[in-house]
């Protein structure tokens, strides 16, 4: 076994379209002299190096999403999975390979696989990395990914003006009351309009977090449904097949078929191929200040 160390795995697609929007609030978005948009990467980099030394990791990671919504396995399973996302902005499509040669030039691996998405990825390499001794770390701005959160596995969620809340076992318990065990069947209940994930109609987070800390977990729910309300216990015969499907719409896969090395995950690089990239994109003095 490899040498015990801390990853920092970063959610490349939260990190990005945080920054692209985080940016683009007053209409202006930065630019090369040659007309290249870069306000994205810019602030992704930003980020990174803001986490990295907030984190000081051994090895840092990006984890991305690399398919089209419909060639997602969700999709395979439910069709409405994502269906209200919209294109991605002109302004942000160029950025999306621009911002991995940002991140090869820092030698840290750029991380998909098709038909997944970054959580899956970054839920695959946690697991394999805590298994191994290592201590893991996950930026990110999805709160899905508190079902990843263990022993050696604790989630930065980020949050506007560059703060975050962090996620332990005893954090978790402490701020929203269930484990990271409760985290997917949470989700099952209440579903998630963001993602388009239905849940059961009627219920809300609320509701779903006492039923499942009251229960334990879904299974155990739908076991003792004379325990609930008339009307609650009607509500949740109706809708057993939606909540089931929900739950594995929430759940973050494990086992992606990712290729992952430790040792070319190592938190080092060359600084020259940094600057030289920092000119390219025209980051300024001040980026190029963070890693002289």
């Amino acid at each position: 076994m490899n040498e015990s160390g801390k990853v920092l795995l970063i959610d490349g697609m939260s990190f990005l379209f945080r920054a692209f929007y985080g940016s683009a609030w007053g209409g202006g978005y930065r630019q090369t002299s040659t007309g290249v948009y870069t306000n994205a990467v810019y602030g992704f980099t930003k980020m990174m190096l803001d986490y990295a030394e907030l984190v000081r990791p051994t090895h840092l990671v990006v984890g991305w999403d690399v398919a089209s919504r419909e060639s997602l396995v969700r999709s395979q399973w439910y069709d409405g999975y994502k269906s209200n996302r919209q294109a991605a902005p002109d302004e942000l499509i160029p950025q999306f390979d621009l911002v991995k040669e940002v991140t090869q030039a820092f030698s840290v691996p750029n991380l998909g696989c098709p038909g997944f998405e970054g959580d899956d990825v970054l839920g695959t390499v946690s697991t394999r990395l805590a298994l191994d001794g290592h201590q893991v770390i996950i930026a990110t701005g999805d709160y899905d990914s508190l079902q990843l959160v263990s022993e050696n596995v604790s989630v930065k969620i980020l949050k506007n003006g560059g703060k975050h809340e962090h996620y332990d076992p005893a954090s978790l318990l402490a701020l929203r009351g269930i484990t990271p065990e409760q985290v997917v069947d949470v989700k099952a209940l209440m579903g998630d309009a963001s993602d388009c994930i239905p849940g059961c109609p009627g219920i809300g987070e609320k509701t779903a977090t006492k039923l499942i800390t009251e229960h334990g977990n879904l299974d155990n729910l739908y076991t003792n449904l004379d325990s609930c309300t008339p009307k609650m216990r009607s509500k949740l015969e109706e809708h057993r097949e939606l909540v089931y499907l929900s739950q594995r719409l929430a759940t973050i896969i494990r086992d992606v078929p990712v290729d992952f090395s430790y040792e070319e995950a190592a938190w080092q690089y060359d600084r020259a191929t940094v600057h030289s990239k920092f000119d390219e994109l025209e980051f300024g003095r001040t980026m190029a200040s963070r890693v002289s």
